[in-house]
């Protein structure tokens, strides 16, 4: 049985979708720091995956994000920084999903789209062909000894999982002519889709994403109570949404601050759009806007609204939100690899 595989290498977040499986963790690794183990409630592999190359050993994901002191991000500005730190991320990630000793996969994964060429090559090489993966659990100290035999490895831009996964939801036989626009927390891709393939000339990335939210956010609420707020403590707070803060313990509403910015950061990505689609081919017809990625949950709504009020779409319901838009782009991967049987 081959084993077909979906990942989404997102600027903060690895999503990995195979079958009932569904898995998150940090975009991350990092040296070991020897110390305290044993001691974590959740011991798990996925929350204490220690990579074992040689004699290298890597922590990878939340144990990197939690125990590293250097830590090594997998991307970062709308790109991955290097197909060698991915490599090993993804070597790790797949023990998540090793049922046996060894095993066969079919494996498609995204990239952030300002990505080079060249690296995106060197990551497929990479993950071809037989793959011994040793980990082992920080926590408990069980050490695992695998054998991946990967037969086939698709690297494409991210969003692209988003785009096939919701041509085949619809019902589309041919490809459609789109523009996907992937929030992250570090940055946003804006891939665009001309005749089934993607346009580099018309995509790109920009630094206004789910953080930006957040620290403008956090700087007024600053100026405003005099406290430092985090801005990560506040993207807490949103993803659960709640529309209260506790500062110096009286409460704040952050409902009107929060829309403010979300509409001005809407504004100036669907700006973007529009500079970069004007690049097309005059033939050329923007039938879907895809909104997706972990922002959409925050302020995809804004930039839905903007998309309809400058007229980019004919129809509300060409403007589109995924069910699962942060799990969306690693689903329609899997999707990709099943269909290279």
């Amino acid at each position: 049985m081959v084993t077909h595989v979906g990942i989404d290498l997102g600027t903060s977040t690895i999503k990995i979708s195979c079958g009932t499986k569904k898995i998150l963790i940090p975009s991350i690794i990092g040296e070991p720091n020897p110390g305290w183990t044993g001691m974590s409630l959740d011991k798990s592999l996925e929350k204490n995956l220690v990579l074992t190359e040689g004699n290298t050993e890597w922590y990878v994901g939340e144990l990197a994000r939690l125990q590293s002191e250097v830590r090594l991000a997998l991307a970062s500005e709308g790109q991955m920084k290097s197909a060698e730190d991915t490599f090993i991320a993804v070597k790790a990630a797949l023990s998540l999903l090793m049922e046996s000793p060894e095993q066969e996969f079919i494996i498609a994964t995204g990239v952030p789209v300002a990505t080079g060429m060249e690296v995106m090559k060197n990551l497929s090489r990479m993950l071809k062909g037989e793959l011994k993966i040793n980990v082992r659990n920080d926590s408990t100290n069980e050490k695992f000894n695998f054998r991946a035999n990967v037969l086939k490895t698709l690297v494409m831009p991210e969003p692209y999982g988003t785009y096939y996964k919701i041509l085949k939801d619809k019902g589309e036989e041919t490809a459609v002519d789109a523009v996907i626009i992937d929030i992250g927390h570090g940055s946003t891709d804006i891939l665009t889709m001309y005749q089934g393939r993607p346009m580099r000339t018309a995509s790109g990335s920009l630094v206004e994403a789910t953080d930006t939210l957040t620290s403008r956010m956090a700087k007024a609420l600053q100026d405003k109570t005099g406290a430092i707020i985090k801005p990560f403590d506040l993207m807490t707070t949103i993803m659960k949404g709640k529309n209260q803060v506790m500062i110096g313990g009286q409460y704040y509403d952050i409902t009107e601050l929060k829309n403010h910015y979300a509409n001005q950061i809407a504004k100036i990505i669907i700006d973007e759009v529009m500079r970069l689609i004007a690049t097309l081919p005059p033939d050329a017809f923007v039938e879907y806007y895809i909104i997706t990625g972990g922002g959409a949950y925050t302020f995809g709504d804004q930039i839905r609204s903007e998309i309809i009020k400058r007229k980019l779409v004919a129809e509300g319901d060409k403007a589109v939100i995924p069910k699962d838009p942060v799990l969306s782009n690693a689903e329609g991967f899997e999707l990709i690899a099943k269909s290279q049987v």
